[in-house]
């Protein structure tokens, strides 16, 4: 089934534990006999949720009590996100003392079983002897939080300040001995790189490009990257990128592959080449399934990871989880196209391509929208995601920049308008899941994730310049004023949001392709190739206007460098689409 349990990998008794799924069922259970729900947030990918599994959830006693004296629900994150996103406490897994309605009484990441038996017992002891004090606070703590959520910020203007605010944490936040941000624990963080590079090397800002280049270089001296096998592990528990926690994701992959193929491109970086070709390589070999797309993981198997490469290949292969996510895929995408464009693959950008086919095919909701996962040989689940459509379009740009195809771009536009109908907060931006009578707990409560909705503004941006329809810019701007008095609370994860605010007010270089898509393919790959980190590259098959402007159709395949209000003549030499670019700056 889509949502059965999954359990370490190793022996443990956590299947004995009567887990419910999440649902209205056992909230109903836990209101009609008036008992607290346990809720374990968990992952397959995650070491310390197996060793939840094996030591606290195997104790026999915790067994009993957790099935005699509690409602346990377990829940995976990467298949229900919407309510990672409500509930997690720190990391994975995380375990929470819920009241029957879904309020937190009590939540914590690991727990050992000799805490655990405390915790459970001051949890039950508060719940039958002080209901009157619990409640007070409950009651407390949930008006406060409804205050909040519907105290938003007055909506005005973009505001370019909220970018700078953005560079102005992520520059503050930047270890100059290490690369990258923060202590720490360490993560990386791929739009950073990004932001610093676009900005760096618009203003000539030597500083920006410099943190830029000392990360990717940080990252491959450190343990994030496994020499070994390729690939980058989820983050380092040091601050100089050692002491890695092992689990290889296919988004942290993806996010990365782009970083990496950027700065490669603006740098002439060999080895950043390299190490973007073996992402590919490790993503291909390891997480491709035999219906081309991508499983989301491969699992923290300490003992492995540890092993030099001899005895690694003695050793099995740490588990991958053959799950197909549509948000993960759609990251891998897009990745995949624009390092493809970027580096002259057109092995990857033919994947790409294909692999966007297969998901569109198989994950596509009758509402418009995506399912969100779906198991081996089994139907996809879940519906109404925003991260699912919102990264969907951002695979549907890449693919149709890379390769030229307007069913690509169309695609993007049908999401677009699902998006509007489906998921439009009142007061501007999106929301994170289609509401339904059947929400219970805190997705009773809209979210409208931040970076998300960056994610999105900027796709829409990208679609009114790839199509000329003004409509998708002012669904932009809008979010981008609900988010700009947001921003300063996000620092280094505000990359997406400074990126959109800054193509909002500058918008990129267009490089726009005219005639058949076979024929221009020589000048799509010179344009795409252009050491440019913005660029962007449409291509129409018979001419016509994007907004203002107008491309005649007929004639030899040409290509126009394009700023805001004019563009180049025509181009039919792909050596001479550099100087026209030039020209026009």
């Amino acid at each position: 089934m889509p949502d059965s349990f999954r359990f370490s990998p190793r022996p443990n008794r956590a299947g004995e534990i009567h887990w419910r799924r999440w649902g209205r069922a056992a909230f109903d259970e836990a209101s009609r006999t008036d008992t607290p729900i346990l809720l374990n947030l968990t992952a397959v990918w995650c070491q310390w949720c197996h060793r939840m599994d094996e030591t606290t959830y195997s104790d026999p006693a915790l067994v009993q009590l957790i099935n005699q004296d509690l409602i346990p629900m377990r829940v995976d994150a990467d298949h229900n996100p919407h309510v990672q996103d409500r509930y997690i406490a720190g990391g994975w897994p995380t375990n929470a003392f819920l009241t029957p309605t879904g309020e937190v009484l009590w939540s914590g990441t690991y727990v050992p079983p000799d805490e655990f038996r405390s915790v459970a017992g001051g949890v039950l002891a508060a719940w039958r002897e002080r209901r009157g004090e619990l409640q007070a606070e409950i009651e407390r703590r949930r008006k406060a939080l409804e205050a909040a959520r519907s105290r938003h910020p007055a909506v005005g203007l973009v505001r370019r300040e909220a970018a700078d605010d953005v560079v102005t944490a992520t520059r503050d936040a930047f270890d100059p001995r290490n690369g990258g941000f923060g202590g720490e624990p360490k993560f990386p963080h791929g739009e950073a790189i990004e932001m610093l590079f676009v900005l760096g090397q618009r203003t000539r800002n030597p500083d920006w490009l410099e943190m830029a280049e000392r990360t990717l270089d940080g990252m491959l001296a450190g343990e994030l990257w496994d020499d070994v096998d390729g690939g980058f592990f989820r983050y380092t528990t040091a601050a100089d990128w050692t002491g890695p926690h092992y689990e290889k994701m296919l988004e942290v992959n993806a996010g990365l592959l782009r970083a990496y193929a950027l700065g490669a491109q603006l740098r002439g970086r060999a080895d950043w080449r390299r190490t973007a070709e073996r992402v590919v390589d490790w993503v291909e070999r390891v997480l491709r399934l035999p219906e081309g797309l991508w499983g989301g993981s491969q699992d923290a198997d300490e003992d492995y990871y540890r092993l030099e490469a001899r005895a690694r290949r003695k050793h099995a292969r740490p588990t991958v989880d053959a799950v197909v996510y549509a948000n993960w895929n759609a990251q891998w995408i897009a990745a995949l196209a624009e390092a493809g464009g970027r580096l002259a693959r057109e092995d990857w950008i033919g994947r790409a391509g294909a692999a966007l086919d297969t998901l569109l095919a198989a994950m596509s909701a009758p509402d418009g929208l995506l399912y969100h996962h779906r198991e081996p040989d089994d139907e996809p689940a879940l519906s109404g995601l925003l991260t699912d459509a919102v990264e969907a379009m951002r695979a549907g740009l890449a693919v149709a920049q890379t390769t030229g195809r307007a069913d690509a771009l169309a695609r993007v536009g049908t999401l677009a308008e699902a998006l509007e109908r489906l998921l439009w907060a009142e007061d501007g931006g999106f929301i994170d899941h289609r509401p339904s009578e059947d929400d219970v707990g805190a997705l009773r409560y809209r979210d409208r994730p931040f970076e998300l909705n960056a994610h999105a503004a900027r796709a829409l941006l990208d679609l009114t310049e790839a199509t000329g329809e003004r409509g998708y810019h002012a669904v932009a701007e809008r979010i981008l004023a609900v988010l700009s008095p947001l921003a300063g609370r996000y620092g280094v994860a505000g990359g997406a949001f400074a990126l959109a605010v800054d193509e909002f007010f500058e918008p990129p270089l267009r490089i726009v392709v005219v005639g058949p898509r076979e024929q221009t393919k020589p000048l799509r790959s010179a344009a795409l190739a252009l050491p440019d980190p913005e660029r962007r590259v449409w291509t129409l098959e018979r001419g016509g206007r994007l907004g203002a402007l107008n491309f005649p159709a007929g004639g030899a395949p040409a290509a126009y460098a394009c700023g805001l209000r004019s563009c180049s003549p025509p181009v039919r030499d792909p050596a001479e689409l550099a100087a026209a670019v030039n020209a026009i700056r």
